[in-house]
């Protein structure tokens, strides 16, 4: 069965704007329609109220600046929404719940994020990371960490003229 995606209204949870903007229009490119983007827990709680019945499928970043969206996800699945998420987390930091949502990681490519939601609409569940051992507590801190840097060091290369070039005013 192909998967259409023309139409389909596509919640996005991202709390980086740029991730956001780079979401909303691969999406827009497939002709989805992007709800959204929220930022935060409660922003993507209203937008599923004020949508109703009337989303397709849903894009979730896991870490909103540090309140998780699993309570979404969560209220997402009752309603039967196909979701995938995008993060920065491992395979392997992803708790048993939401093992079989599909995932991609950041940095992704266009190609990538669509594929990805394609086969979250097939319905087939993804394949849960082979059995990882427990991270700890402070494992899973150090990574957060990491990637916390990491993507403000993106966004500040993103943001920063180049040099030589003269400022814009």
């Amino acid at each position: 069965m192909a998967v259409v995606l023309k139409g389909l209204r596509v919640l996005v949870v991202e709390d980086r704007g740029l991730i956001a903007g780079k979401i909303t229009r691969a999406l827009e490119t497939a002709e989805c329609v992007p709800v959204g983007p929220a930022s935060t827990l409660k922003a993507g709680f209203d937008l599923l109220t004020s949508e109703g019945d009337g989303l397709g499928a849903a894009v979730l970043d896991i870490d909103l600046r540090g309140e998780l969206v699993y309570p979404l996800a969560e209220a997402l699945r009752a309603r039967c929404v196909p979701m995938i998420f995008v993060t920065g987390f491992a395979a392997s930091a992803i708790p048993e719940p939401w093992t079989t949502v599909h995932h991609i990681s950041k940095p992704f490519r266009d190609t990538k994020l669509l594929t990805c939601l394609k086969a979250a609409l097939s319905g087939r569940p993804a394949q849960p990371a082979p059995s990882p051992a427990v991270l700890s507590d402070a494992y899973s801190r150090a990574v957060a960490t990491v990637l916390e840097t990491r993507n403000l060091i993106e966004e500040t290369r993103i943001l920063l003229p180049k040099r030589g070039a003269p400022e814009q005013n």
